[in-house]
């Protein structure tokens, strides 16, 4: 009886106390911003205001009913979703060949490969802005998966790579003397007992490219800009609540994107139940 008072007294000290304040603090800090232009995007009036007038739906009728809206929506899902497939199959190749085989200069791959996250992305862009000039592809959607696809190839292979790393390779090798090839093994043994890190990443580099500015801002065109650089452009002549509507649908973009690969890779190995 005296220790079952004692646990509960532990579990009310200062410490746990401080560490409950400060694990709060700071969910709200990272959750202040989505909700409150979740909040805003329901303004009646003509301007951001927080909080709002009061409460309407025409800036989500403005954004369905425009067409320019519409069409950078498309042609950013149009972007996201082939980086996220080309990243994905690159990334999880590459990290699953790091992870096999040691070679000279493998420890500088993690370096080389981090190399998209030191560099600024503004002179990502500048720089890929003159190369798909040079070989005739700006303004393409091509030009903009495949600058995407820079930042997202290496999110994927961190993060496969991290999955890699309680990985038993024996299983393989198991696989290949009984008379399975390479291609059956991966398909087979491999892919199945690292989905749910394959689902991740996939999450990600989704992510990563539908929210992208600074290489968006670069590469694209009229005809093929995307949300983030149609919100700059917008932010430049008016602040219009209708921002606001266009960015809270990108988070339930966003959000609906991690609900499917949870579902596809099985929700509860993912919340680690």
């Amino acid at each position: 009886m005296k220790l079952e008072k004692e646990k509960r007294n532990k579990r009310f000290d200062l410490p746990t106390l401080l560490l409950a304040l400060c694990t709060i603090v700071v969910l709200l800090y990272l959750l202040a911003p989505i909700l409150i232009t979740i909040v805003v995007s329901f303004n009646k009036g003509e301007f951001i205001m927080f909080p709002p007038s009061g409460f309407s739906l025409r800036w989500y009728k403005a954004f369905f009913g425009d067409y320019m809206w519409i069409m950078v929506f498309k042609n950013s899902l149009e972007i996201a979703i082939p980086t996220m497939l080309v990243s994905t199959a690159f990334g999880v190749l590459a990290a699953l060949g790091y992870m096999k085989r040691n070679f000279r200069g493998r420890n500088a791959v993690n370096l080389i490969i981090m190399i998209p996250f030191l560099v600024p992305g503004i002179i990502i862009g500048i720089s890929l802005l003159m190369f798909v000039h040079k070989i005739g592809l700006a303004g393409t959607i091509t030009s903009v998966v495949a600058g995407h696809c820079l930042w997202a190839i290496p999110t994927v292979f961190l993060l496969v790579q991290g999955v890699l790393a309680g990985y038993d390779f024996n299983v393989e090798d198991a696989a290949r003397d009984l008379g399975a090839g390479p291609i059956k093994t991966f398909f087979l043994i491999t892919l199945p007992r690292i989905r749910i890190g394959v689902f991740i990443a996939m999450i990600f580099s989704f992510i990563t490219s539908f929210g992208e500015f600074n290489i968006a801002l670069f590469l694209t065109c009229p005809d093929t800009i995307t949300m983030p650089v149609q919100i700059w452009n917008s932010l430049k002549y008016e602040v219009s609540p209708i921002v606001a509507a266009v960015s809270t649908v990108m988070i339930f973009t966003t959000f609906l994107a991690i609900g499917i690969g949870a579902k596809l890779a099985g929700i509860r190995k993912i919340a680690g139940a």
